[in-house]
């Protein structure tokens, strides 16, 4: 059986294409074949994912696992294939592809949505004159 037994970021960034799970001792475990193998930092030490489409870019990189003397090389790409992987990754980066939040403001917002009621109305008035619908001319011109 392999699975994951722990996977804590060390620190997570984040930037306009990527997010970064950067990887440290003691923060990711795997369980294989009943042993507990610890991640040490000698080759890659972090998991990227694509901001766009939440894709691992990484997937071939060498992330290596110590148990006493023993080591063991395994590609990213087949990480991905362990239990509870997934699920503890997507724990750590959730917040990281959540709707970015607008910079808007409630004046600006009621500034666009006042000139998009004088151009609805400048539009109506224009309509009526085109029919010749004198009430209607009358009635909108009235309401400003």
């Amino acid at each position: 059986m392999r699975s994951v037994k722990m996977l804590k970021p060390y620190y997570v960034k984040k930037d306009d294409r990527f997010v970064r799970v950067i990887l440290a001792f003691q923060y990711f475990s795997i369980i294989m074949e009943d042993k507990v193998y610890h991640f040490i930092p000698l080759e890659s030490r972090e998991i990227i994912l694509d901001r766009t489409n939440r894709q691992i870019v990484n997937q071939h990189d060498l992330f290596v696992f110590q148990k006493g003397v023993s080591y063991i090389k395994v590609p990213l790409k087949e990480l991905m294939k362990f239990n509870s992987f997934e699920e503890q990754l997507n724990e750590i980066t959730d917040e990281f592809f959540g709707e970015e939040k607008s910079n808007v403001t409630k004046v600006e917002l009621d500034l666009v949505m006042t000139e998009l009621e004088q151009v609805n109305y400048d539009r109506l008035i224009d309509l009526a004159l085109k029919n010749g619908d004198r009430d209607q001319f009358i009635a909108l011109t009235s309401k400003q």
